[in-house]
């Protein structure tokens, strides 16, 4: 059993598939942070403060291409001058944060 086990991970598994998978599950989050980003800027130039509340996001981020389904909005936090959030694609083992005050920087880890 071991053996088999060996060979299957050794020669059928294509790990640069799952490489590109994952990198493709990452680009879609980075592209859901890009659209929040759009709306919270949009929100502060209207209320001159960041929103905390996702519903109310969701609505100023309608413009664009929204939220994708598939992406975990895991934190999103705000405060006077500056918001950062974190998402997570659903298959994907890799987080993406966003901290509006190095601009649109966006951090993998």
């Amino acid at each position: 059993m071991p053996f088999i086990a060996f060979v299957y991970v050794h020669f059928f598994v294509d790990f640069n598939q799952i490489k590109k998978a994952i990198f493709n599950y990452d680009l879609m989050a980075e592209n859901t942070l890009t659209n929040i980003a759009e709306g919270q800027e949009r929100y502060k130039s209207e209320n001159n403060a960041y929103l905390k509340d996702l519903e109310q996001l969701y609505s100023h981020i309608a413009g664009s291409h929204g939220i994708n389904p598939c992406i975990q909005v895991l934190t999103i936090r705000t405060y006077h001058d500056h918001w950062t959030g974190t998402v997570q694609h659903v298959s994907s083992p890799n987080k993406i944060s966003w901290n509006s005050r190095i601009g649109s920087s966006l951090k993998k880890g």
